[in-house]
């Protein structure tokens, strides 16, 4: 899997993601059906990309297509469908027709963001897209937040209301302690973008789960007048 994170706040958008692909190997013996979680890992596997209209995209999910790696798909994506003026509102549906064009329809997950050019100025706009449900979801950015993807749990439960559960099988909530998203600058989010996926990281590393999160962190910001990596693992 893996895990990726957009913030949105009044100054921009911040998109964050890991860079761990985890394979899993299923082989058929007569009527056995053996499948082996994780074994293979790599932690190079470019999930956040910049489009020439400045939007990014970033993606979880299936990271294996045709026996390739997804990421050569999203790029050739990206290069023959996103043009410079290519609107930001367009680009969700444009994945879905892409990768349901293809032989086989990957289970990806996308989250989209960017800015578009109005009568009224640069729009804000973050969408959320599921290639094999060809379902678009806008998330609301009147409102400071984030939205996350892929390995969600241990995010969700640090952010989320929790109660505890006595020898009597009664709950005892504890004290909920919000995130202030209304006050949220730029850098705040993204410290809390890296927060999220660092944590996410570790916490695994340390859980008996199979580390489906891990490697370097990358992280795009994009306001209204630039986009650019704050944090980028390149080819060396």
């Amino acid at each position: 899997m893996s895990f990726l994170i957009a913030v949105h706040v009044n100054e921009g958008i911040v998109l964050a993601s890991d860079r761990r692909t985890t394979y899993t190997d299923t082989q058929t013996n007569g009527d056995k059906v053996i499948q082996r979680i994780g074994v293979h890992t790599t932690n190079s596997t470019e999930k956040t990309f910049v489009c020439p209209n400045g939007a990014g995209i970033s993606t979880c999910g299936d990271a294996s297509l045709l026996g390739k790696p997804i990421t050569g798909y999203i790029q050739e994506m990206i290069r023959t469908h996103i043009g410079k003026d290519c609107q930001v509102s367009a680009i969700p549906q444009i994945v879905i027709d892409y990768f349901n064009a293809l032989p086989i329809v990957p289970d990806t997950h996308f989250i989209v963001g960017g800015y578009d050019e109005t009568e009224n100025g640069k729009q804000q706009l973050l969408y959320k897209v599921n290639v094999k449900e060809k379902s678009i979801d806008q998330v609301e950015t009147n409102a400071q937040g984030a939205s996350w993807d892929g390995e969600t749990f241990t995010l969700t439960r640090l952010v989320q209301n929790v109660a505890v559960k006595t020898n009597e099988g009664k709950y005892i909530d504890l004290p909920f302690e919000e995130i202030l998203w209304g006050y949220f600058t730029l850098q705040d989010a993204v410290d809390f973008a890296r927060y999220a996926v660092e944590t996410t990281i570790q916490t695994m590393h340390f859980k008996n789960v199979i580390e489906t999160v891990g490697g370097a962190v990358d992280i795009l910001v994009i306001t209204p007048d630039e986009t650019k990596w704050l944090q980028k693992e390149y080819l060396k």
